[in-house]
């Protein structure tokens, strides 16, 4: 997406020959040797791989719905923050497990930051800190199954200096900022030497590194779906990069991670046909993935089925929809039916789904100057700062299509139990109780005690709070016990409770607290 991201409300907040995908289907050797690290292969996780047009898991084909998380490496929507920041491992998990629970198989991210801060902060130097936050995103992905699409780096969209003449417009990990690092104009990030040498520097860097978490070498990892060269390389109608470029970065990425998909960086805006490289298209050595964005209603529908023929139907290329929304269940629907139907079309990821927040709450976006909102799991139907409305019917529609285009009946899966048990915060009391919520959870249940001389805790026979909702902005305070009397020291544990009314354990309680002197008056 070329974002002008918005914040959220207020609230409180803490600190090569042949690609080896064309060829016939075989299991590659990896011919390169981690340093400190291990391939850890994994019968039961194989890499994806492509014959022809096809995705493969093993020997079945690989189809999925799911959704683009653009805060999963690094986060633009935590309140009261300056910039993008690290998220949290629980807030990760929460990301991940949630298109597990969707039934996604799939997600992507946004780009690699550029500058003070962000993963690359100069000429082949970079944030070891905000690469932690990646390992453990790749790490919990493999834990909970769920593939994950990296772009590199991000289109240039305007300005002459590497940065953009309009602060309106996002410039996250736009490619014109490793132009600047050297003193050069946007347009030599394509032909300039030395600038093409700092974006392989880049890509050596990210596919060697051994993670911190789980000791697998990026290259090594089948967790990555696919290494994409960027995110809306040369914009919807500008010029995609120069197929020489395209062809240089996919031999390089392959002779770090040969067993790993590319996945091209352009778009086909509204004419494939035309603007995608035809080189890079018809060559053997060009990317095994193209995508298209959507964002224009019912028109996505007659679209889609041409770049799908262009791509995949012509070309051999495996052909996915990168981005989609900004539209309403109608026209998703539609859509989804078009993509089951199709088998030229592998999959297709909306955009976007936002996270629980370690304060409590979850994050929320906006785009098009709040006309649109991000989704959040499990949806919720509210009328909510953040929260569009149409959310409670777009979640449960894309997990029924994510789990049908698996070839599974969707009313025969459950919603799974909600997991991990709420976990209250430390500075909970009976009029400030904010928790950290489990994934997939509908609702809550608050449990109220109190402790004897024993020092033993007697808790109510039944919930002292019901229906109790965290679909509120991060850091917000969740539920308040109006019937707390001052003085009396309270025990709170929270409870969830999943769409099908299944039920996490209790978590861990907080106490004694008390409520204030004037509570109640």
């Amino acid at each position: 997406m070329g974002c002008r991201p918005s914040k959220s409300g207020l609230q409180a907040s803490l600190e090569a020959e042949q690609s080896p995908h064309d060829a016939a289907p075989q299991q590659l050797s990896n011919t390169v040797t981690p340093s400190n690290g291990t391939t850890d292969d994994d019968p039961s996780w194989p890499f994806i791989t492509r014959r022809d047009h096809v995705l493969y898991e093993g020997n079945k084909p690989y189809r999925f719905l799911s959704f683009n998380i653009p805060s999963l490496l690094l986060l633009e929507d935590r309140p009261d923050t300056d910039g993008w920041v690290s998220p949290d491992p629980f807030e990760q998990r929460d990301a991940l497990l949630s298109i597990q629970h969707l039934g996604g198989r799939v997600t992507r991210s946004y780009t690699l930051g550029i500058g003070e801060n962000y993963h690359i902060t100069g000429p082949r130097n970079y944030n070891e800190r905000c690469f932690v936050a990646m390992d453990h995103a790749l790490a919990i992905a493999r834990e909970v199954r769920v593939r994950i699409i990296v772009p590199f780096l991000n289109n240039h969209w305007g300005g002459q200096d590497g940065g953009t003449s309009d602060p309106s417009v996002c410039t996250f990990g736009n490619y014109a900022q490793m132009a600047k690092f050297r003193g050069k104009r946007p347009a030599l990030f394509w032909s300039d030497p030395e600038i093409i040498d700092d974006f392989k520097h880049l890509i050596s860097h990210v596919l060697n590194r051994v993670n911190t978490v789980n000791g697998i070498r990026y290259g090594d990892d089948p967790t990555v779906m696919a290494w994409q060269l960027g995110n809306e390389l040369g914009g919807w109608s500008g010029g995609d990069p120069p197929a020489q470029w395209t062809l240089a970065m996919c031999a390089h990425l392959r002779s770090l991670a040969p067993r790993t998909l590319v996945m091209d960086g352009s778009i086909g805006g509204l004419k494939s046909k035309e603007k995608l490289s035809k080189d890079a298209l018809a060559s053997p050595l060009g990317p095994d993935v193209f995508v298209n964005h959507y964002y224009h209603g019912s028109e996505d529908v007659a679209r889609l089925k041409k770049d799908a023929d262009h791509i995949a139907g012509k070309h051999r290329k495996a052909f996915m929809v990168g981005e989609f929304g900004f539209a309403g269940p109608n026209v998703y629907g539609r859509m989804y039916d078009a993509i089951i139907r199709n088998d030229l079309v592998s999959g297709c990821l909306m955009w976007s789904l936002r996270y629980r927040s370690m304060f409590g709450g979850f994050y929320v976006h906006s785009e098009e100057g709040g006309k649109f909102w991000s989704y959040h799991n499990p949806g919720f139907r509210i009328d909510s700062h953040g929260f569009g409305t149409e959310e409670a019917e777009v979640i449960p529609q894309i997990r029924h299509y994510a789990l049908s285009i698996q070839g599974l009946d969707p009313r025969a899966v459950e919603w799974p139990t909600p997991t991990p048990a709420p976990q209250l915060l430390p500075d909970a009391c009976p009029n400030w109780i904010r928790f950290r919520g489990s994934t997939s959870a509908a609702s809550y249940l608050v449990w109220r005690g109190v402790q004897g001389p024993d020092g033993q805790v007697t808790w109510d026979e039944q919930p002292v709070g019901t229906d109790v909702k965290d679909s509120i902005c991060s850091g917000s305070t969740l539920w308040q016990d109006k019937s707390a009397k001052p003085g009396v020291g309270y025990f709170y544990a929270v409870q969830a409770v999943g769409v099908g009314g299944a039920m996490s354990a209790r978590g861990e309680p907080v106490g004694p607290v008390w409520a204030p002197n004037d509570w109640g008056q």
